[in-house]
């Protein structure tokens, strides 16, 4: 085991360099967002809740390639710190020909029965037959996603965030032109409103994944050799996919805790109407203005403390902690702060319509409370991952969505019926939660002292 002193300038320079791309790449896909749901927030209610509901469910699918991309990024991570290039192609080209067929596969099925599905949520009508005509275009762009999904682990597990950055600039880019063409229309040509927005997201989608493959083979920061294309690509390699997806389940689980547990929450808060779930959805986009700035921290958390992990490295492991935490706490006091005092001027940027915004701002003033609770939470989680505690942040997620969220959610809306603001507080609650058992399996388990053998 190395056990090396290391400046704290050299620390901070080298998570900047890992989360500088990463803030960037979310500032152009939170533009995106907030841009297409300013377009479809023009539209009607209905159109924002089939956007939304249809979400819930392809996010669920999405979560699960998001999963084995942290997998991915795991071992290639570790196999980069220990110099092992071969290993690190290997892994990639094995998650790739297994997540790329089970895409193909849910696509299909969703694709096929979308009103069935839907009907967990909704039972209006309209809902269902606008829902599911979005749905049909919407998963088309699933093999797409989880092909840059695991193109990002490349390259985020050999440290290059600069180009998942570009490849999200460029599909954002394309969202955004294309989200206003197809659904306004342009040159005399009428739009195709909702499903328009749907047709946009999938090709942009498609134009992302393509390039990501190939930048991955070619340019200046191609990670991987054009000879490396000549071996046997669909050659399965068993042990090397179960050691993926024994870290990668247990984090899309974790992804499917939140999914499964925002179908819940949506279906209890379109008990309060479309307005108030209107709010919600346009409440989270608003979140995720702040959350842009801190997410990269979560992604530096796994990147760097796997790769420490594969050079045996104990003191480079604690201060890539250490270093991340107090960097995290300080902008998540800012953004915070930026939630807290300017809920309005968040939710007026996305919608004109007065009765969202006056449910959202509320939904957008509490979050501002939990930020810091929150984006911490997300560091120890992955740092417990990186480590070896492939199952606890899993864990640690049903204990905050399934016996806090969930149960508090439901007894609020169906038991006491309550205003819908306190809905917004079980979220809260849940968070704080989290963060909380995480602070305490962290000092339990000496990580710091014991993840470098």
């Amino acid at each position: 085991m190395i056990d090396t002193t290391y400046s704290r300038k050299e620390i901070r320079k080298e998570i900047f360099a890992l989360i500088l791309p990463i803030i960037m790449e979310n500032v152009f896909q939170v533009s995106a967002s907030l841009v297409t749901v300013a377009m479809i927030g023009r539209l009607s209610p209905l159109d924002i809740s089939a956007q939304g509901i249809v979400m819930r469910i392809t996010e669920t699918l999405n979560s699960l390639f998001r999963g084995v991309a942290i997998g991915s990024t795991v071992y290639i991570a570790k196999a980069y710190g220990a110099k092992s290039m071969d290993q690190c192609f290997k892994v990639f080209k094995q998650t790739l020909i297994s997540a790329v067929p089970m895409a193909i596969l849910f696509g299909s099925v969703l694709f096929a029965l979308p009103t069935q599905f839907l009907r967990i949520l909704t039972d209006s009508s309209e809902l269902l037959t606008v829902g599911a005509g979005y749905m049909r275009l919407t998963v088309m762009g699933l093999p797409f996603v989880a092909i840059m999904a695991l193109v990002t682990s490349a390259f985020q597990g050999h440290s290059n965030t600069k180009t998942p950055m570009m490849i999200a600039m460029l599909v954002n880019i394309s969202n955004i032109v294309l989200g206003y063409i197809l659904i306004f229309g342009v040159g005399g040509i009428g739009g195709f409103g909702i499903y328009g927005a749907a047709a946009a997201l999938t090709m942009a989608q498609a134009i992302g994944a393509i390039t990501g493959l190939v930048l991955l083979f070619k340019g200046p920061y191609k990670v991987f050799s054009a000879e490396q294309l000549k071996e046997k690509i669909f050659h399965y390699d068993w042990k090397c996919i179960k050691d993926v997806y024994s870290t990668g389940i247990p984090a899309a689980i974790e992804n499917f805790f939140w999914q499964f547990s925002a179908i819940i929450m949506s279906r209890a808060i379109l008990t309060y109407g479309e307005v108030s779930f209107s709010a919600y959805q346009i409440g989270l986009q608003a979140e995720s203005i702040s959350g842009m700035a801190t997410f990269g921290f979560g992604v530096a958390a796994t990147t760097l403390s796997a790769k420490a992990i594969g050079m045996r490295d104990a003191n480079l492991f604690r201060s890539y902690f250490k270093e991340d935490v107090w960097l995290c706490t300080v902008i998540s006091i800012f953004t915070s702060l930026s939630l807290i005092l300017m809920p309005g001027i968040f939710m007026s940027m996305m919608t004109n319509n007065a009765d969202i915004q006056k449910i959202g701002i509320v939904y957008v003033f509490i979050m501002g409370f939990i930020q810091i609770p929150q984006n911490l939470s997300g560091i120890l989680s992955k740092t417990l991952l990186a480590s070896g505690y492939k199952n606890t942040p899993m864990i640690v997620s049903f204990v905050g969505i399934w016996l806090i969220r969930i149960p508090l959610a439901l007894l609020v809306t169906y038991v006491l019926k309550w205003d819908v603001f306190f809905i917004w507080l079980c979220i809260a609650l849940d968070q704080i939660a989290r963060f909380i058992i995480n602070i305490c399996i962290m000092k339990r388990k000496k990580v710091l002292q014991t993840a470098v053998r």
